[in-house]
C-alpha cells in the first residue's frame, strides 16, 4: 500500500499508509484519505469527526478549514480544488488505465458514440472497453457500475481493472456533472468528442451557458500534448467548442454535414439502416451502416473521427462502420406486431433528441408514428412543454405518460407535456399507456416509447420500481397477439410425426405455428384438416399451402397437391390434434391455469394472461378455443419455451371438461362462478356446480383450487377439491374469502378495487368497469401467485386491461351532432351476467339530459324456468334506475310486459327488427349498452350502430 507521499509528492507532515480513498464518510475504512467536500445538499467537513471515528488517516478538505480536535497522526491536507485534488489521488493510488483513453461529450449521443467506438475497435483487433450510462461493457467485466460518469475513485478502480483485464483502449462518456465536479480531472486523453448542445440539465447548471462551459473544460483543460479534438460541426455550439481546442493547441477533426475532415454528402435509408456517402479527408466514400436514423449517422462518424485520432488507419475504421449494431435502449427495435408495426425503445428524454428520434423514424413509418413518452419528475421543468409541442408537430399520434416522476406529483408534470401537445393522449400509467398503444398499431406503423431506454427501473418517490421499456413492449406484443413470436420453431416435421404416430412425405419443414382454418392461417402454420359432419378440412388443404402453411396434417391425400407437397399422414387428424396437444404439454416447463365459470371465464383468462405476461412469456387461450376442438389446438400451440399458459375451458354437457383439463393437467384451476347457464341441458344446478368441478380432475398433484366464496355451491366445489386431495383458495366478498374484495370505486372506464388478499391489503385499478370485474380480478391475484407470479405486479398491470369484444368493450360513436357511446356485451347472457352488466351500465355518466339505455336479447339454454329469469330482470333494472330498455326475442317479450310502461324502448321479434326502433328513440349523449346470447345475435345491433357512421373511438 502506498503512503501519502507516494500519491502527492508535495505533502508535508504526517505520512500514513494509504489503503483507501472515499468522498463518503459511510465508507471509510481504517487507513483510508476521506475527502470532506462541500456538496449542494450536505457539506462533507461535517462528517469528518464520523470518518475519523472510522479510522481516516488522511482528512482532504477545501483551503481554509479549520479542523479542530484533529490527532496529531492524521495528515491533514489543503486545496484550492479539492475534487479536482481527489480525482489526481485517485489516479495516482489507483495506477494503471487503458493505453488508450478518448471521451464524449455532448447533451446527445455520447453513449452511442462511445459503444460505438468500442465496436470498432474490437473489429481493429484491439481489447476495448466503454464506460457510461450503460455502465461498463467489456468482454468478462464482471464489476460494477454506476453513473454515467463515475466519481474519481470508483472510475480510476474501474480503469484500473480494465488495464488489468488487458483492456487496451476505453471509451468514456463525459456527462456535464461529471465535468462540472471534475471526476475526469485524472484520465489521460489520447481524444474527445463533441456530438451536440442542447437544453438539459438546466436544473443543474444556471443556464445554457453555464452547461456548455461545464463541457468545454473538456477540450480547455483535459485534452493534453498532441490529443485530438473531434467536433461534430452540425450543431449551433459547435465552433465554440472548436475554439476551445484550437486555443489551447488541440488539433481537430471535424464531422458531419458542416465538417471538413470527415463529412456527410447523403444518408439514405435502406431496409437494414443507411447508405452513406462522405468525403473522407477530401476523398470520396461510401459506407453502409446498418443502424437508422440520421443521427446515428452523426454518432457513427464521430466515433470514426475519435478511431482515427488515435492513429488508425481510416479506411479500415471506416469499413468497421459496417460492423456496428446498435446500443440497448438507443432506437432498438425491440418488438414486432403480427402485422409488421414495429415498436422501437429509445433513451430520448431532451428536445432534441426527441425531435432527432422522431424525425430519424418517419420515412419507415408508412401510416402513423406514434409517440409515446413523459418527462422526468425534479429536473429541468422548461423541457416539458418543449417536448409535447415537438411531439405534437412530427408524430402523428402522441401518448403522454409517466417517465421518472421522483418527489414530483405525476399528474402535474403531464399537465406542462400536455399544455403543448396538441392532441396529445394522456395514460399516467406507462405499464397500460404501452399496452394500449401496441394494441393500436396497425400495418405501416411505428411505436418509438422515448424518456429510459435501456433502464430497467422507474423512480416514483424515493423509490426504484422495476420496470422495463423493452420487456414491456415485448410482452405487450405477445398479449395482443396471442404468441410470442421468435425464431424458435413450434414443431419440427419429425416431432410433429413422433407426436401424432404418422407417416411424413413430401419436402421436410418446420412450423411455426398450427391452423384448423385455412381462411385465418398465417405462413409457417402446420394445418390440420379434420372433418366435421358439415366441412371436411381435407378440401381446403391445397388452399392452405398456397396460402403459406408449412404442412397439412392429414388423413388422406387431398386432391390438387402437389407430389412434393409437405403431408403428414395419420388416421385420424382430430386425434391426431389432440395426440400433438399432449406432447406440447409434456415437453412444457410452464405454470398452467386452467379456467371455467358459468360466467366471466374469458374476463378472467385475458386479465390472468395480462398479469403473467409482464413476468414472463405468456401463452393463451385465443379468443373462445375452449371446447374439444379449441383446448386441443390451443394447447398444440403452446411455445416450447412459455414461463405461464392460461387455457379457458368450456363446457355445454356433463362430462366434457374432464377430458378437457386431462388434456390440460393445470397447476391452478379457477371457477370463476356456477350459475343457471345450459340448464337444458341439465336436471338442476347443482348438476351445473358438478360438472364446472370436473376441471379439478385433472389438477397437477399439489394443485391449488381457486374458488368463488360468495356462490351458494361454493361447499359444493370444495368438498370436490378437498376428495381429489387439493387444496383450495377462495375469492369474493365474503369475510373467510382468501382474497376479499372490501370496496370497489367505478367510474365510466375502470374499477379501483381494495382488497385484502391473504393479509396483505392492496389497492388497484382494473382497466373495465364493473364489480364483477373487481371480483373475478382477485382469482386472476390469487392465480397469480400459486404460479410463482408476483401478485403486486399482477395487481399492477391490470390497469391496461380492456374489455374483450362482445364482452363490456366501449366505443364513442358520432350520431346526431354529437356523440353517443355504446357498451358491447353481446357475445353472451345469462341472469348473473345480465345484473352485473345491468349495474355496469348503471355507474356510467351520460350527457346531461341524455339516457342510460339498454338493448336486450333473448338469454338461452336456461329450461323451463326461462320466462320467469327473463321477467326477473325488471328488478334489476328499476333498482338500477336504467332509463329506457329495448327487447329483442320472444322470450324477451316476459321482460318487456314486466317492465313499468314508462322504461319501455319497444319490442321486437329478434335483433335485426329492433335495430330501426334503438336507432330512432337515440339521442346525442346517450350511453347503450346491448346484451344478449350469442344465439339472439345481438351483434348485429352492435354492428348496425357501427357501420351506420363512419368514424368510432374504441374508449
Amino acid at each position: 500500500m502506498p503512503r501519502l507521499t507516494d500519491l502527492l509528492p508535495s505533502h508535508t507532515g504526517p505520512d500514513p499508509i494509504v489503503t483507501g480513498l472515499t468522498a463518503d464518510s459511510r465508507q471509510v475504512r481504517p487507513g483510508f484519505l476521506f475527502a470532506a467536500l462541500p456538496g449542494s445538499r450536505a457539506d462533507g467537513r461535517a462528517f469528518v469527526p464520523a470518518a475519523l471515528a472510522a479510522g481516516a488517516v488522511a482528512i482532504l478538505v477545501p483551503d481554509g478549514t479549520i479542523v479542530d480536535g484533529l490527532p496529531e497522526t492524521v495528515a491533514l491536507i489543503h486545496a484550492p480544488n479539492p475534487r479536482r485534488r481527489l480525482a489526481l489521488l485517485a489516479a495516482a493510488f489507483a495506477g494503471a488505465q487503458p493505453e488508450t483513453m478518448v471521451a464524449v461529450t455532448g447533451t446527445n449521443g455520447k453513449t452511442s458514440t462511445a459503444w460505438f467506438f468500442r465496436k470498432i475497435m474490437g473489429v481493429l483487433g484491439h481489447r476495448a472497453a466503454a464506460i457510461g450510462t450503460l455502465g461498463v461493457i467489456a468482454e468478462g467485466w464482471d464489476g460494477p457500475s454506476g453513473l454515467t460518469t463515475p466519481d474519481p475513485v470508483a472510475l480510476h478502480t474501474i480503469l484500473a481493472k480494465l488495464a488489468g483485464m488487458g483492456v487496451t483502449h476505453a471509451s468514456l462518456e463525459a456527462s456535464s456533472h461529471g465535468l462540472d465536479q471534475e471526476r475526469l480531472d485524472g484520465v489521460v486523453l489520447k481524444a474527445a468528442a463533441f456530438t451536440n448542445l442542447t437544453r438539459d440539465h438546466l436544473d443543474y447548471h444556471r443556464d445554457m451557458e453555464a452547461y456548455a462551459a461545464a463541457k468545454r473544460r473538456l477540450f480547455s483543460e483535459l485534452l493534453h500534448g498532441d490529443s485530438v479534438a473531434v467536433i461534430d460541426m452540425d450543431s449551433d455550439w459547435s465552433p465554440y467548442f472548436a475554439r476551445a481546442a484550437t486555443e489551447h493547441g488541440r488539433r481537430l477533426i471535424t464531422t458531419g454535414a458542416a465538417g471538413n475532415d470527415i463529412r456527410l454528402i447523403e444518408s439514405r435509408p435502406t431496409p437494414s439502416g443507411q447508405d452513406l456517402r462522405l468525403t473522407l479527408f477530401g476523398r470520396e466514400v461510401s459506407v453502409a451502416l446498418p443502424l437508422a436514423g440520421r443521427f446515428q449517422a452523426h454518432n457513427a462518424l464521430s466515433a470514426l473521427g475519435l478511431a482515427i485520432a488515435i492513429g488508425e488507419d481510416a479506411d479500415r475504421a471506416l469499413a468497421a462502420l459496417e460492423s456496428l449494431d446498435g446500443v440497448p435502449g438507443r432506437l432498438e427495435r425491440v418488438a414486432e406486431r403480427a402485422n409488421g408495426a414495429a415498436i422501437f425503445v429509445d433513451y430520448a428524454h431532451t428536445p432534441d433528441a426527441l425531435e432527432t428520434v422522431l424525425r430519424a423514424l418517419k420515412p419507415h413509418a408508412s401510416r402513423r408514428l406514434v409517440a409515446l413518452f413523459g418527462c422526468g419528475g425534479d429536473r429541468d421543468p422548461g423541457k416539458r412543454g418543449l417536448m409535447g409541442s415537438i411531439a405534437g408537430r412530427l408524430a402523428d399520434a402522441a401518448i403522454v405518460t409517466d417517465d421518472n416522476p421522483r418527489g414530483e406529483a405525476p399528474a402535474a408534470i403531464r399537465a406542462a407535456i400536455l399544455g403543448g401537445c396538441l392532441g396529445g393522449i394522456e395514460i399516467g400509467d406507462r405499464h397500460a399507456a404501452i399496452r394500449t398503444a401496441i394494441a393500436g398499431l396497425e400495418a405501416g406503423d411505428v411505436l418509438v416509447i422515448a424518456g429510459k431506454g435501456h433502464e430497467t427501473g422507474q423512480i416514483v418517490g424515493e423509490s426504484v420500481l422495476p420496470f422495463d421499456d423493452a420487456a414491456e413492449a415485448r410482452a405487450a406484443v405477445a398479449a395482443v397477439d396471442g404468441h410470442l413470436g421468435g425464431d424458435l420453431p413450434l414443431w419440427t416435421a419429425a416431432e410433429a410425426a413422433e407426436a401424432a404416430s404418422g407417416t411424413l412425405t413430401g419436402r421436410s419443414w418446420l412450423a411455426f405455428g398450427v391452423s384448423i382454418d385455412s381462411r385465418s392461417l398465417r405462413p409457417g402454420d402446420l394445418f390440420v384438416a379434420l372433418a366435421g359432419p358439415q366441412h371436411d378440412g381435407h378440401d381446403h388443404v391445397a388452399a392452405a399451402l398456397e396460402a403459406g402453411a408449412a404442412a397439412a396434417i392429414v388423413s388422406r391425400r387431398p386432391e390438387g397437391v402437389a407430389e412434393d407437397a409437405p403431408l403428414l399422414l395419420v388416421a385420424d387428424t382430430t386425434a391426431a390434434l389432440s395426440a400433438l396437444a399432449r406432447a406440447a404439454r409434456a415437453r412444457s416447463k410452464a405454470r398452467i391455469a386452467a379456467i371455467t365459470g358459468s360466467v366471466g371465464k374469458t374476463g378472467t383468462k385475458e386479465m390472468l394472461g395480462l398479469a403473467l405476461a409482464e413476468q414472463g412469456a405468456t401463452h393463451t387461450t385465443a379468443g373462445n378455443l375452449n371446447n374439444h376442438y379449441g383446448v386441443p389446438l390451443s394447447l398444440a400451440r403452446m411455445p416450447r419455451d412459455a414461463a405461464f399458459a392460461v387455457f379457458e375451458l368450456g363446457m355445454n354437457h356433463p362430462g366434457e371438461l374432464t377430458p378437457l383439463s386431462a388434456l390440460v393437467r393445470p397447476h391452478v384451476a379457477i371457477i370463476t362462478a356456477v350459475e343457471a347457464v345450459h340448464l337444458e341441458f341439465f336436471a338442476s344446478t347443482e348438476e351445473i356446480a358438478d360438472a364446472k368441478a370436473e376441471i379439478l380432475n385433472g389438477l397437477e398433484p399439489d394443485g391449488i383450487a381457486i374458488l368463488p366464496r360468495d356462490n351458494r355451491y361454493f361447499h359444493r366445489l370444495a368438498g370436490a377439491a378437498a376428495i381429489l386431495g387439493h387444496k383450495a383458495r377462495s375469492f369474493g366478498n365474503h369475510i373467510d374469502s382468501t382474497a376479499r374484495l372490501l370496496d370497489c370505486g367505478i367510474d365510466p372506464g375502470s374499477t379501483a378495487v381494495f382488497a385484502l388478499v391473504g393479509e396483505r391489503a392492496m389497492a388497484y385499478r382494473v382497466g373495465v368497469p364493473g364489480q364483477h370485474w373487481a371480483v373475478n380480478s382477485l382469482a386472476v391475484l390469487l392465480a397469480a401467485e400459486a404460479l410463482g407470479a408476483d401478485p403486486i405486479r399482477a395487481a399492477r398491470s391490470l390497469g391496461a386491461m380492456t374489455a374483450p369484444k362482445g364482452r363490456g368493450q366501449r366505443k364513442r360513436l358520432p350520431f346526431g351532432g354529437g356523440n353517443i357511446e355504446l357498451i358491447d356485451e353481446s357475445y353472451n347472457a345469462s341472469p348473473v351476467s345480465m345484473a352485473a352488466a345491468i349495474a355496469t351500465l348503471a355507474s356510467s355518466r351520460p350527457a346531461k339530459g341524455a339516457r342510460r339505455i339498454a338493448v336486450l336479447g333473448d338469454m338461452l339454454e336456461l329450461g323451463e324456468d326461462s320466462p320467469a329469469l327473463h321477467a326477473g330482470l325488471a328488478e334489476a333494472i328499476e333498482t338500477w334506475g336504467i332509463d329506457l330498455v329495448y327487447t329483442a326475442g320472444p322470450l324477451m317479450s316476459h321482460l318487456h310486459r314486466a317492465l313499468d310502461a314508462s322504461r319501455r324502448g319497444g319490442h321486437a321479434d329478434s335483433a335485426d327488427s329492433v335495430t330501426p326502433l334503438v336507432l330512432a328513440g337515440l339521442r346525442p349523449g346517450d350511453v347503450v349498452m346491448v346484451k344478449g346470447s350469442a344465439g339472439s345475435r345481438m351483434s348485429r345491433v352492435v354492428q348496425a350502430l357501427t357501420e351506420r357512421v363512419p368514424g368510432q373511438d374504441v374508449i
